[in-house]
């Protein structure tokens, strides 16, 4: 003998249907509208350092476009003019345009912040930086944190630069710099410059692009390094960094590029990663570089090389056409909703469920003699 059928609740009835949608309508309505955009941690020095960059690359454009160079709407669409050749004698190997594009967005200096100030980082502090002319917009956005944190930076750069990047041999990173300080836009520049390139020494340049080279570390007024051996020139950098420091501690190093004397061997980029390193992997290096030094002594390491990865980490926009606007993205601010009113919102709609359940099963009971429960179902 089959056992009675047991009774399933009906949300049959077209008036429970109705309250139900209402109540739940109303309460989605009223937790969708706590939303708030909250600012994430230390907005201002984000935002600070993003608009400096900003002026800073405004201010290069203006003094590049006059020259009628670099106007290139195809390889620089945003016309920043801070887009170089894809070759020219000073170019030390072949880069990613992709990469030179999308480390111009303003916003990249937001990162720097961020990556700054994990380590607790002081105004005055003193960090140690290895750049090259392969990243101007890298660079950029170093220089803007450590204006907007009050560092202190010394800076050694490897003068030439891969495709796409500050290879104009009348306009390198270092004349780049040098307009920024004559206007009052940056503090602190270059302390001194090597060629860059093979050996730290440009040697798969032409004798004319390693003249040219050394010209513009001349008129910029730069310490020239060029010693006959990547070692000599490794412990070359560390005596500078060490003087101009004065003895005070050096609290961080931070790599822009593939500047072979800062990591001794272009696959050491790989080996170590980008991003903060408070001790260096323990890998067989090919060769080490100012970077092993440093952190050798216990000083943290910034590396940054894989601009792509780095903006994919932190949600900005790879090759942007336009240029993002200063303070805008996820680096900035949140969308965040009100835990209070969503969670009163949840208890309400699943309060207003039960007790219509409930309504339903009495109103409409299935174990009543003489219903046919597929009637109602």
């Amino acid at each position: 003998m089959l056992s009675p059928r047991r009774y399933r609740p009906s949300m049959r009835s077209h008036r429970t249907l109705i309250v139900l949608t209402v109540v739940s309508l109303v309460m989605y309505l009223w937790a969708n509208s706590s939303r708030v955009v909250r600012r994430t941690d230390h907005y201002e020095e984000k935002i600070e350092a993003s608009r400096w960059m900003q002026t800073a690359m405004d201010t290069l454009r203006d003094v590049q476009f006059p020259r009628g160079l670099f106007i290139d709407d195809v390889n620089d669409p945003n016309l920043s003019a801070m887009i170089g050749q894809q070759f020219s004698p000073i170019t030390t190997e072949t880069g990613d345009l992709e990469a030179k594009w999308t480390a111009l967005n303003p916003n990249m200096a937001a990162i720097m912040v961020g990556y700054l100030l994990k380590l607790n980082l002081q105004p005055g502090d003193i960090i140690a930086v290895g750049m090259s002319g392969s990243l101007p917009g890298m660079n950029l956005a170093l220089y803007a944190a450590c204006q907007a944190l009050d560092l202190y930076p010394i800076v050694i750069t490897s003068a030439g630069a891969s495709s796409w990047g500050a290879n104009d041999p009348l306009f390198t990173w270092l004349d780049m710099e040098s307009i920024l300080l004559e206007r009052g836009i940056l503090r602190h520049g270059s302390a001194a410059a090597s060629l860059g390139g093979g050996e730290d020494l440009g040697r798969q340049l032409s004798p004319e692009g390693r003249r040219l080279l050394r010209e513009a570390i001349q008129r910029n007024h730069q310490i020239l390094i060029e010693e006959p051996m990547l070692e000599r020139s490794v412990e070359r950098r560390i005596a500078i960094y060490d003087s101009l420091s004065g003895g005070s501690a050096i609290k961080l190093y931070v790599n822009i590029g593939g500047g072979i004397a800062s990591l001794g061997h272009s696959r050491n980029s790989t080996l170590i990663g980008d991003g903060l390193s408070e001790i260096l992997p323990n890998v067989n290096y090919p060769r080490r570089g100012v970077m092993h030094q440093f952190n050798s002594r216990g000083i943290p390491a910034l590396n940054l090389v894989n601009v792509a990865q780095i903006a994919r980490e932190h949600d900005l926009p790879r090759s942007p056409n336009p240029l993002p606007a200063p303070g805008t993205g996820r680096l900035f601010s949140e969308i965040r909703y009100n835990l209070w009113v969503t969670a009163v919102a949840l208890i309400v709609t699943m309060a207003t469920l039960i007790i219509v359940v409930l309504f339903d099963r009495r109103a409409m009971r299935l174990d009543r003699p003489g219903v046919d429960p597929d009637t109602l179902m």
